[in-house]
């Protein structure tokens, strides 16, 4: 068995290089920067797919501050010939990052910002040699008092370290977009856009001391004049060829490492899991899932992406806007099918449509990894999105849950239970469903009984002092369901079994099934310290469930 370490959670190169962890070879991103012409690029993915690690691969090749480094000694770009090994090692590099200034206001956002620029001109205040640098901007700077001029800070470094050294700049901004989507969800959204508009003309637009900028996020924000303004910066999207195979794992990598760890035998699984998702025409595994795959001691296939950025945005602009527009049923839709069809893809996206434009909210799916395209043809119009695998859509319904969860806050369902009011909680959890649910009701539907069960646990979590609740555990010779354990006295403990009608006939003959797995399996077996343990069956299909409970 290979004991390569795998470096989750690592974005240092150097780090991983250094320990001997597992690095799938992307050096040859370095080539292609290197023969791009373009003064300044921009690379919109979804977040864990490899983005900030290549930054710091960048970072590494070029800057000068790590002359006669051997980190990329026996990868590609060494092999690569004179040309791009005169490159290496050879320009200042500025590499920042915004994905820490999400803020709940825009002062907020400032402060931040101001400490981002004061960190980064005291480690270049060796540039105060020089007689012509604005020694009192460079103070104000340090010292976060600059306002007027503070989104033209970068700018002015880039042309202090140019002189300095007479070399060109590269300047690496990772994650530009991450503060412009939360100031959308918080409310500033147009200081916001105006201020990093300014940041991206000044720095990226006619900059003569600039060798190459490269940016990177989840979306192109261009119709706020963000790229018009700057209109040098060339984008390469996940609809584009080029670049395409350099963020993400690609199928003969996986098939590499698979092999490499002695489970190649998984890779179908995997696949089912983890693949799926197409940049053009390449198809790309998820590189987050497939590295806490290979770390994971038993090699679970488990839901281990979760992409929190941009969900509370879509939360806003899906569930709580389900009583004015249409898009929770065709996110429903979309969950129980697994595709929506004729999109047509916005890439140059106008956040201030997203609610009134579906096309833009699905492509916001698209960019953030919730959805791929099953192929693009041509302008991006009338495409089919569909779900790239069982871990998104697992992601997909308990982002739902959650936020079906979130509307019950304040329920009486722990106490129904409580006080044994069995009827009561049905009739509860009936209208519940009546009112949330409207994709559960395809017959044979495999991931119905993993929602409903989802929905009820969270449910059941939601202001509960009084009992533990613990899910899918082994007891006996099985696996419940859920298990509600008394943490006072004098309650009842509960077992709760969940099964899936296939036909609407067979409710009573699921409900004796759900009761003799319980018997069977001995789930009682981990409570047995408690007085009175009631066994509760649910047999569902769709809106319609029928609910016993046995002593």
């Amino acid at each position: 068995m290979n004991n390569k370490p795998i470096a989750i959670g690592t974005v240092d190169f150097k780090e991983i290089i250094e320990t001997g962890s597992l690095f799938i070879d992307k050096t040859l991103f370095i080539k292609e920067l290197i023969d791009n012409t373009s003064k300044a690029i921009c690379f919109p993915r979804p977040r864990r797919f490899g983005k900030t690690l290549n930054m710091s691969m960048i970072n590494y090749y070029f800057n000068l501050e790590y002359k006669d480094n051997t980190l990329f000694k026996g990868l590609k770009i060494m092999e690569q010939g004179e040309k791009y090994l005169m490159e290496m090692n050879k320009y200042p590099v500025i590499s920042i990052s915004l994905k820490e200034l999400k803020k709940n206001t825009y002062q907020e956002f400032i402060d931040k910002y101001k400490t981002l620029m004061s960190d980064l001109y005291k480690k270049y205040k060796f540039v105060l040699e020089n007689s012509d640098v604005d020694v009192e901007f460079y103070n104000r700077i340090i010292n976060k008092e600059e306002d007027s001029e503070l989104a033209d800070a970068l700018s002015y470094l880039v042309r202090d370290l140019s002189k300095y050294y007479g070399l060109k700049v590269i300047v690496l901004l990772d994650e530009y977009d991450a503060p412009i989507l939360y100031g959308y969800e918080k409310g500033y959204y147009d200081e916001i856009i105006t201020f990093i508009k300014q940041l991206f003309v000044t720095t990226f637009k006619d900059n003569s001391n600039l060798k190459k900028g490269i940016i990177t996020g989840i979306t192109r924000i261009s119709k706020e004049n963000l790229f018009s303004d700057a209109n040098n910066i060339n984008v390469y999207n996940l609809t584009d060829a080029r670049f395409s195979e350099y963020f993400g794992f690609m199928e003969s990598e996986v098939d590499e490492v698979l092999k490499e760890y002695n489970l190649s035998d998984t890779k179908d699984k995997v696949e089912e899991w983890y693949d799926g998702y197409l940049f053009n025409k390449t198809i790309i595994y998820n590189p987050w899932s497939i590295l806490k795959y290979l770390e994971n001691k038993d090699h679970e296939l488990i839901t281990y992406w979760t992409n929190t950025g941009g969900v509370g945005l879509l939360k806003n602009l899906i569930y709580n806007a389900k009583d004015k527009t249409n898009l929770l049923t065709e996110f429903e839709n979309i969950i129980d099918k697994g595709y929506k069809e004729h999109v047509n893809i916005d890439l140059n996206m106008d956040l201030k449509s997203l609610r009134g434009d579906p096309n833009t909210v699905w492509t916001l799916f698209m960019l953030l990894g919730y959805l791929t395209p099953t192929s693009l043809v041509g302008n991006g119009e009338n495409i089919t999105l569909r779900i790239p695998n069982l871990e998104v859509k697992k992601n997909l319904i308990n982002m739902a849950t959650s936020w079906f969860k979130d509307d019950f806050k304040g329920n009486t369902m722990v106490t129904y239970l409580i006080k044994e009011e069995i009827d009561e909680f049905k009739t509860k959890l009936e209208n519940m469903v009546l009112e949330t649910f409207s994709f559960l009701d395809v017959p044979g539907n495999s991931e119905s009984e993993a929602f409903y069960h989802a929905f009820a646990m969270g449910l059941l979590r939601v202001d509960n002092d009084y009992y533990e609740v613990t899910s899918n555990r082994k007891s006996g010779y099985g696996r419940y369901d859920v298990i509600l354990k008394p943490k006072v006295n004098n309650i009842p403990a509960y077992i709760i079994e969940f099964k899936l009608v296939r036909d609407d006939s067979n409710f009573d003959e699921t409900i004796e099934t759900a009761f003799k797995q319980i018997e069977e399996m001995k789930y009682e077996v981990s409570l047995k310290d408690y007085a009175k343990v009631i066994k509760m069956a649910i047999a569902f299909k769709g809106k319609k469930l029928k609910l016993e409970t046995r002593n």
